[in-house]
């Protein structure tokens, strides 16, 4: 049975250039997905940071289907049509949907593809452990400790959620999105692409994902807390407040060296 976890944030770009304006703007090859197929990507600043994290499906031919497990769907629409110049593509959040847990049985068979579910989507998210999602509308009662939970397993799983108090602050390997398949290296270019080719080829990077367990005060995202065994400074990118399934944890972001996006600003991205 599925089990409601909250709203779906989520957009819609259609129409003829939609899929060429993605691959341009997006950190992954939007161009390789079929109708059927899905992947995950990020939009990144001119510094190479991300502004948003998110699963793309490929709807139809000319459309494709965003979904940020954090952040809000109207700022990045807004943010988006900045850029759209002469593309012939429409960009609309999509309202009145929710994000259900659904059983492994329900789910498609690997990340790359979403199935037809209900007058919606299911899809797997990239963690290795047999957990997906419904995308669809619906207008359940929102199980709170079922969401608790689930978010428990995504900071247990390193999934690293974006929100509007963590976006533009990091570099995608800081985040780790390659291990989700969120980066091409091969595609062209994009916002902040020479920096995060610089990054990969040349190495620099030295932030990474630790998941801390915290006190009684849960932190909130954007802030900074201690890694228990160096002390070094972590951004909080999202936590969970302590319960039965467990202790107040965070996933977070250490803050080790300089920024290697600072290093790349005003050197120019592609």
């Amino acid at each position: 049975m599925a089990t409601a976890l909250g709203a779906a944030s989520l957009l819609r770009l259609a129409g003829a250039d939609a899929i060429a304006f993605a691959h341009a703007q997006f950190s992954s090859n939007i161009l390789t997905l079929a109708p059927g197929q899905c992947g995950w990507s990020a939009w990144l600043d001119a510094q190479g940071r991300v502004r948003a994290l998110f699963a793309v499906l490929r709807v139809a031919d000319d459309a494709l289907l965003v979904w940020q497990p954090l952040g809000a769907a109207v700022p990045l629409v807004l943010d988006l049509r900045r850029y759209l110049l002469r593309s012939r593509v429409r960009i609309e959040p999509v309202e009145g949907w929710q994000v259900l847990e659904l059983p492994a049985p329900a789910l498609p068979a690997d990340t790359g593809h979403w199935l037809d579910h209900h007058g919606g989507h299911a899809l797997r998210l990239p963690d290795g452990m047999a957990r997906g999602v419904a995308l669809l509308p619906a207008d359940h009662a929102i199980d709170a400790e079922a969401a608790l939970a689930w978010r428990r397993q995504d900071i247990a799983a390193r999934l690293p959620w974006i929100g509007p108090a963590t976006a533009g602050r990091f570099v995608p390997q800081a985040l780790e999105l390659e291990r989700i398949g969120a980066l091409s290296f091969d595609k062209g270019c994009y916002p902040g692409q020479e920096i995060v080719a610089r990054l990969h080829f040349r190495g620099g990077n030295k932030r990474g994902l630790r998941v801390i367990t915290t006190g009684a005060q849960l932190p909130e995202p954007g802030s900074t807390v201690p890694e228990p065994h160096t002390g070094r400074a972590a951004v909080v990118l999202y936590g969970v407040p302590a319960q039965r399934h467990g202790p107040a944890q965070v996933l977070a972001v250490t803050e080790a060296g300089a920024d290697p996006a600072a290093a790349g600003a005003g050197q120019g991205a592609a």
